[in-house]
């Protein structure tokens, strides 16, 4: 499973482990599904209900090892049908039309994003808009002026944790990954498994566990505790995503530098980090993005006391007034997009006078 990038395995988790989906598309039912269960006990004063929540937590994690099995058998099915096909030695026809039918599904999903991001900016700078028509009669800048004081503290949370946890996942991946060029040692299975275990494993299955441990040693509530609860996920995903940019850059670079009389550290600092600005910052802002996201960590490990833009956004979605869910989520959505267009602007300017350092492909 860590031989390759498993995507699939990973949109399973996913699936199975939103607790915020169901009360932001069907709040009135959001009681039919197993993660707003399983909050629901945990949070109740009676503590047997923990005993429930924590078999719920089990049989979750049990779901999602079964559903990663079941796409692994047809994984290998496919295989096996696919080999006897080459075998017989037969010829494929024009597929064209079944590669535009394949990306249908992905068009559409695409697209519902996108209109549901206008909708939403939409709602944020509505100041009338009755139903039947189409668009609101009047546009009005008075609902980001209604919530600016609302909003800042969210706001303010959501960039300082991010920016913490996307930082510090950044130089624990930059120095495993500089160690293991210097020295030749790469992660085993086992440190593999560790680090990419948060992906796989459903949060509810393991979030009880983590706050049991934070109140025990005291840290519960903290805003520290909040951080290293979003390093737990932004971690890999950083990791995922300079570590193959990190491993292909051309060693010959530093062989030469050292050739020249640079110390290690010089040539690392000099000459690969620029070489590699690009990926690090869009490693950086993944992160970031990834942080942006997380719901349920910071829900735990905070306790309410450092709301961010998710939480605050899930919890208005049970609500009616779409103009200040609106302003929540474009402000979620515009944070980590101005950092991916900055990991993207600061190199190309940096580097304008600098065109032979681009990496042909």
């Amino acid at each position: 499973l860590l031989q390759r990038d498993r995507p699939v395995e990973r949109a399973l988790d996913e699936r199975d482990e939103f607790v915020d989906r169901p009360t932001q598309l069907d709040p009135e039912n959001s009681s039919r599904w197993l993660n707003e269960d399983q909050i629901r006990w945990f949070n109740d004063p009676d503590l047997t209900q923990r005993l429930i929540a924590s078999a719920g937590a089990l049989l979750q994690l049990l779901l999602v090892v079964a559903l990663i099995g079941l796409w692994c058998l047809l994984e290998q099915s496919v295989k096996h049908l696919g080999l006897a096909w080459i075998r017989r030695g037969q010829r494929a026809r024009d597929d064209t039309g079944v590669r535009y039918l394949a990306a249908l599904p992905m068009l559409f999903c695409i697209a519902l994003a996108i209109l549901g991001l206008i909708g939403m900016a939409l709602w944020s700078l509505t100041d009338f808009w009755r139903y039947p028509h189409a668009l609101p009669q009047r546009f009005s800048l008075g609902n980001w002026e209604r919530y600016a004081m609302a909003v800042a503290g969210p706001l303010w949370h959501t960039v300082a944790v991010g920016l913490a946890s996307a930082l510090t996942a950044l130089l624990l991946t930059l120095g495993c990954l500089e160690h293991e060029a210097r020295f030749g040692r790469r992660p085993s299975n086992r440190a593999l498994w560790l680090l990419y275990m948060p992906l796989l494993v459903p949060q509810v299955a393991f979030l009880f566990g983590i706050q049991v441990l934070l109140v025990v040693v005291g840290l519960d509530g903290l805003w520290l505790a909040v951080l290293w609860s979003h390093l737990v996920f932004v971690l890999p995903y950083v990791f995922l995503s300079l570590a193959d940019p990190y491993r292909a850059w051309d060693d010959r670079y530093s062989r030469t530098a050292l050739c020249l009389g640079a110390s290690p550290n010089r040539i690392w600092f000099r000459i690969k980090l620029p070489m590699l600005l690009r990926p690090i910052l869009i490693a950086l802002a993944v992160g970031f993005a990834v942080s942006v996201g997380q719901y349920l960590p910071t829900l735990f490990a905070s306790g309410g006391r450092y709301p961010t833009l998710t939480t605050e956004a899930v919890a208005l979605a049970a609500g009616g007034d779409r103009r200040v869910i609106g302003v929540y989520a474009l402000l979620q959505m515009a944070t980590p997009f101005i950092l991916f267009s900055l990991a993207l602007l600061i190199p190309a300017w940096l580097f304008r006078q600098r065109r032979g350092m681009q990496v042909s492909q």
